[in-house]
């Protein structure tokens, strides 16, 4: 399966969830997720343009989850699209142990603090959510962000990209982004 993103900076967290609001969409209670990036052993990520990483999610009641997520490179040069593999890890777990043992070294982390809203259209479904990068924050740089992602097979990718199109051009967002998060920290 691939995931079919779009990121773009937003200026008013609370005035794009007012826009949510208008089309019935009610974002979750923050939670926040701490990923955990690795280098690979014989080839450099950041030229191949994929990722692999930990994330931890930490919910309000204290309560956690893990995910490894490994992304491939983005296939086209519009949006974010690109294939996604993954796995839940039991929280207790010594995956760091795993990964360290076939030579993956952890590059870097990266914090935010995420709300997630659903969405229909059209019969498809997407994923609205609303980032806070808190260390952008501390640095006094603009840190608020939105993300619509949609799920797609291989053969259905055109028609979940140009139905993304069509609900970012709805919320009227127009700062894309397909830089990642790891890249917005991590250069100038």
């Amino acid at each position: 399966m691939y995931e079919v993103e779009m990121k773009f900076r937003i200026a008013s967290a609370i005035e794009f969830e007012r826009k949510l609001e208008t089309v019935g969409v009610v974002l979750e209670a923050p939670v926040e997720e701490i990923d955990q990036f690795y280098r690979h052993p014989s080839r450099d990520f950041s030229q191949t343009d994929e990722g692999l990483r930990i994330r931890r999610r930490v919910f309000a009641d204290g309560s956690e989850e893990r995910f490894l997520t490994y992304k491939g490179p983005k296939i086209d040069s519009l949006t974010k699209t690109r294939k996604e593999i993954e796995i839940s890890l039991g929280v207790d777990q010594p995956w760091h142990d795993v990964l360290d043992a076939l030579g993956f070294q952890p590059a870097a982390v990266v914090a935010k603090i995420r709300r997630r809203g659903h969405l229909e259209r059209n019969g498809r479904s997407f994923d609205v959510v609303l980032d806070v990068l808190p260390e952008l924050v501390r640095r006094g740089e603009h840190g608020t962000f939105t993300e619509l992602e949609t799920i797609a097979a291989e053969v259905d990718m055109e028609s979940a990209r140009q139905a993304l199109l069509a609900l970012a051009a709805e919320f009227e967002l127009t700062e894309s982004v397909r830089r990642g998060y790891l890249e917005i920290l991590t250069s100038p």
